[in-house]
């Protein structure tokens, strides 16, 4: 028998990324502010329990399936679930073949989180298939094995995220607002990119941070964009330099959008993809005009969308 099921796994953008030091096995610790967009990549899992088990991946991209996201989080969820039932003394079932496709329309290298987003949905469907086996911790701590950004995915919306990644905190949602992305050709590498940023690590006073970026974004007596305004002049992403370094065109592309009349813009995650936050439809609308007549984004991707 045959069961399948297809869902949209969103990427989404970093309003703030901070960066606090490291932990004694390497990982940085990290306190962000994401939120999820509405563009996302299509993802498709069939079960067929007449085959044999092994787990069959199309992407689309030229890479080893082993490497794929969701190649990874499917088997993630295998091992967790097998583990747990043999921990209970309770016999592991006769998994089925399962098969993913994902049809990716998120940019890579973007810091847009598409193959983290692939990963949790990949996580999120093998869950209700068997009908939620793991506990919310484990499927958070199996998240956070595969990338930072993948426990924030099984949330969505607008979260704070602290640790490395597994520490999820939903705040009001700044859903409906306008936003354009621009994607230039060139791409940056996170390793590359973190590597970079530990040269010249961030200073700030952290307390004082949470506790004024929790006083603006827990405010519900305000507009969603009236919100993201209000912050923008202390919204920072402690990777943007780094990777401007790395990929100097991230610079004029953030001068573009903000001259586009963004109420903020910048540079998402750990790069190459710079958004640009709207007042409304008609603004995003005009600022999309200006930038594809704009040399500066000559062979870039410049994508409309809205934060959910």
């Amino acid at each position: 028998m045959k069961t399948s099921y297809d869902t949209t796994a969103f990427a989404k953008i970093n309003l703030f990324l901070r960066c606090c030091g490291k932990y004694d096995n390497g990982y940085h610790r990290l306190y962000m502010l994401m939120q999820q967009i509405g563009l996302g990549d299509d993802i498709f899992i069939e079960f067929d329990d007449d085959r044999d088990f092994a787990i069959g991946i199309e992407s689309g991209v030229d890479i080893l399936p082993e490497k794929d996201l969701g190649y990874k989080a499917a088997k993630a969820f295998y091992d967790c679930y097998t583990d747990k039932l043999r921990a209970e003394a309770k016999p592991v079932p006769r998994f089925p073949y399962t098969f993913i496709k994902e049809t990716k329309n998120v940019p890579s290298q973007a810091g847009l989180g598409g193959g983290s987003s692939d990963a949790a949905a990949v996580l999120q469907i093998l869950q209700q298939h068997f009908g939620n086996p793991l506990t919310d911790e484990q499927m958070i701590m199996t998240a956070a094995k595969l990338g930072a950004d993948v426990p924030f995915f099984l949330s969505g919306g607008t979260c704070i995220c602290e640790g490395v990644g597994e520490i999820v905190t939903e705040l009001p949602d700044l859903s409906g607002v306008n936003i354009i992305l621009v994607k230039p050709e060139v791409g940056v590498g996170t390793k590359e990119c973190y590597e970079l940023s530990d040269e010249a690590p961030a200073v700030f006073d952290e307390d004082a941070y949470r506790e004024q970026m929790n006083a603006v974004f827990t405010d519900e007596k305000k507009l969603p964009v009236e919100r993201i305004a209000q912050a923008a002049p202390y919204l920072v992403n402690d990777l943007q330099e780094p990777a401007i370094k790395l990929a100097p065109v991230i610079a004029d592309l953030i001068d573009a959008v903000r001259n586009t009349g963004a109420v903020f813009s910048a540079m998402t995650g750990s790069g190459s993809c710079v958004f640009g936050i709207y007042e409304d439809d008609s603004a995003a609308g005009e600022a999309q005009a200006a930038l594809q007549n704009d040399p500066r984004t000559s062979g870039c991707k410049i994508i409309t969308s809205v934060l959910i």
